[in-house]
């Protein structure tokens, strides 16, 4: 006779398992934020004609979307501090399930609109707290590792919704699914919420003991927006630009202009992988250093170097040196603002970085028609030049603060 000693404690699952449940929920959380903005350019085409909607619709959605968004992260400190991360975040997921199932089932025009404005704002609410949460709570790394699984949704957004057509002849069922998946996560978080109430324990020191005063926060939050803002602008007016620039304007081929804004993105998925891999062997701050340095030597290449090196030799390099930027700047903001602020801080980078995103190429679009596509490469280097000097102060002023803390009496 075989006795079998199995203990109650035996078969309770293993702290291993809830730490990697811990850990996989915000990049799954990601991975499903990132899916609408792969998909509605694909499916827009079938969803004008399911509205009849006007050629310019989209640039509707996205416009209602981007206000919003941009409402959503600049209020959500204050949201924090009263729902907490786990209930923001849950009430992120609600709304963009609403949202997309909505998108799914409408039947007019107007509808798409107000499920439009719930989007922006479930997208904003879930960005600007998991980022704040994964702020204050893991370090560079995971950081990387979550804006790389957002390029994951987003590389799979447009097969949802081809798989969608395929299988149904409609767009709808691929939303439906979008919705879904924010609805399962939204259920996720809500099980697991003591995953969002642990300790902030930042990686580099204590920020909370070492938070600034209202002046010094003030001034801390203008040169992070800032360098938020930029950052997010140069990032996307290199994406949106840099093919036109290169056929109509520097007369290089169509085949191998596609392929240097394919390796632009390349280098910008590429890089948040390596700094998942690698990001802790290096101080993230010198890990800024370098994205923006080597940000400002790709720009200046991009606009002297000939055509074809701009193509594919400066796009995949900027692609890979603005790929840390977000990131980083992100994880330093608990070590600038203090642990305390961090919610508010974060909140209002993402709605800075918003406007960035979406005005800067927006008004460089204008100046490229007004004054002609050679300009691109001399603002890509001003935007480039302009963020360097935005951290070469925000470095200046957290080294000032330093040394004021460390004086007698301070």
């Amino acid at each position: 006779m075989i006795i079998l000693d199995v203990r109650v404690s035996d078969l309770q699952p293993r702290p291993r398992a809830g730490q990697w449940i811990r850990s996989s929920i915000p990049l799954l959380t990601f991975v499903t934020l990132g899916l609408p903005a792969g998909a509605l350019g694909v499916a827009w085409p079938y969803m004008r004609a399911s509205f009849g909607a006007p050629l310019a619709g989209l640039g509707l959605v996205l416009a209602t979307f981007t206000i919003a968004y941009f409402l959503a992260s600049a209020t959500s400190g204050p949201l924090t501090g009263r729902l907490g991360t786990s209930g923001l975040l849950v009430g992120g997921c609600t709304l963009s399930a609403v949202a997309w199932l909505g998108l799914a089932l409408a039947p007019e025009w107007w509808i798409v609109m107000v499920v439009s404005f719930l989007a922006g704002a479930g997208s904003g609410l879930i960005d600007a707290s998991v980022n704040a949460h994964i702020s204050l709570n893991r370090g560079v790394r995971y950081m990387g590792w979550l804006h790389a699984s957002w390029a994951v949704g987003a590389a799979l957004g447009p097969p949802v919704v081809v798989v969608s057509l395929a299988g149904t002849s409609s767009w709808r069922a691929g939303f439906a699914a979008m919705g879904g998946a924010f609805l399962a996560v939204g259920l996720l978080v809500s099980a697991r919420r003591q995953d969002w109430a642990e300790a902030a324990v930042p990686p580099a020191g204590n920020p909370s003991q070492n938070a600034p005063g209202r002046p010094a926060y003030r001034r801390a939050m203008v040169v992070l927006a800032g360098l938020f803002l930029v950052a997010a602008g140069l990032e996307a007016t290199a994406g949106d630009w840099s093919y036109t620039q290169l056929t109509v304007g520097r007369a290089l081929s169509a085949g191998l202009a596609s392929w240097g804004a394919t390796l632009f993105w390349a280098g910008l998925a590429a890089g948040r992988v390596a700094l998942g891999v690698l990001g802790n062997r290096f101080p993230p701050i010198r890990l800024l250093d370098a994205g923006i340095g080597i940000s400002v030597l790709a720009t200046l290449m991009f606009w002297l170097a000939p055509p074809l090196v701009s193509a594919l030799i400066a796009l995949p390099l900027l692609g890979a040196a603005v790929s840390v930027i977000f990131p980083v700047l992100l994880s330093l903001t608990p070590g600038r603002v203090g642990t305390r602020m961090t919610a508010h801080a974060v909140g209002y980078g993402l709605a800075a970085g918003t406007i960035g995103g979406g005005g800067v190429p927006a008004g460089i679009g204008v100046v490229l028609q007004s004054v002609g596509l050679f300009t691109l490469g001399p603002l890509l280097s001003v935007l480039a030049m302009v963020l360097a000097l935005l951290h070469a102060i925000s470095r200046g002023a957290r080294r000032y603060a330093q040394l004021g803390q460390d004086r007698p009496g301070s």
